[in-house]
């Protein structure tokens, strides 16, 4: 399988002639949600990674998160999905009711500061979802500590408030641009093996899940109630397996670690170097991510990957 760089970029193009609100230009859309593990600074290095012919299939990615891949990539049909029902839900709001979701947002936005952030998020923890909850999600989710989603045991949202000066909040035609890239997909709020069962063969699936720790140290993997085990990663390689078999294509990005290179020994592994900010100091630590593939990546060797990664990070 080779690589299409031409594809890339005319996916890429796609992203114009979208209508603003008020006749206003949409700017060019990526993730309008930070997300722990996100990969907003390794999709265009991602997207060569891609099968040639990606285009012509389903893209499925059931660890939605923030959607730097999908956003980078648009692709024509789409299936997105994730275990987290408080951010599928905001995908649904902002895809469905992105100028209702942008009011509430500009509101939340001028009024921001520790005791208002903390108002804020006792009301979304006491209220259902809505265009409202939307918008007081995305606030939280720009104000809050290192972007983080955590819920305590009863399923409430509890990080603190993270201090940021100037919060990189959307705008309305941000969220109509985006809600524009978001019309011809189906969201699922959903597990990964639920929103999987249907996959069928040549869909082309890009699962990012939840990395296991570095050296033993903390890492946000419980976005949820539940967590992302040892247990977790060897039953996603068993679904994953039952992906290959079934003559789906797909990609993953997982932490370079013992662990991950045993259970993915049979297929194509690439090492990316990376920075992660590790705990709650926000530590920066040199690490490496595997990327995993059942397809040949002709082109893409550690040395190229190096040395497009130096550029990209320069």
């Amino acid at each position: 399988m080779t690589l299409s760089k031409r594809g890339h970029d005319e996916m890429l193009d796609r992203q114009g002639d979208l209508d603003g609100l008020n006749g206003n230009a949409v700017p060019k859309i990526g993730p309008f949600l930070r997300w722990a593990g996100g990969k907003r600074q390794l999709r265009k290095i991602l997207l060569n990674f891609l099968p040639e012919d990606i285009g012509q299939r389903t893209y499925r990615e059931p660890f939605l998160g923030g959607g730097s891949l999908f956003f980078a990539l648009r692709p024509k049909t789409a299936i997105l999905s994730d275990a987290n029902k408080h951010l599928i839900r905001c995908y649904e709001f902002v895809r469905d009711e992105p100028g209702l979701v942008a009011r509430y947002l500009q509101t939340h936005a001028s009024k921001d500061g520790e005791a208002y952030y903390y108002r804020v998020r006792e009301e979304y923890n006491r209220s259902e979802f809505s265009a409202a909850q939307a918008a007081r999600f995305i606030y939280l989710n720009k104000t809050c500590f290192n972007g983080i989603f955590r819920v305590n045991a009863q399923g409430k949202f509890n990080v603190p408030y993270g201090r940021k000066e100037s919060p990189a909040i959307p705008s309305d035609n941000d969220l109509v641009g985006i809600a524009g890239m978001l019309k011809n997909t189906s969201l699922k709020a959903s597990s990964y093996e639920k929103a999987l069962e249907d996959a069928s063969e040549g869909d082309f699936i890009y699962l990012d899940p939840p990395y296991p720790p570095l050296n033993g140290t903390a890492y946000f993997t419980h976005y949820t109630i539940d967590r992302f085990s040892v247990q977790d990663q060897t039953k996603l390689a068993d679904c994953v397996n039952d992906l290959d078999r079934g003559r789906c294509l797909f990609m993953i990005s997982n932490a370079d670690t013992p662990l991950i290179r045993r259970l993915y020994k049979k297929y194509e592994l690439v090492s990316l170097p990376v920075i992660r900010y590790l705990t709650c100091k926000s530590i920066r630590h040199k690490a490496k991510e595997l990327i995993i593939t059942n397809y040949e990546v002709k082109d893409e060797t550690p040395a190229t990957v190096n040395s497009r990664f130096k550029k990209h990070d320069s």
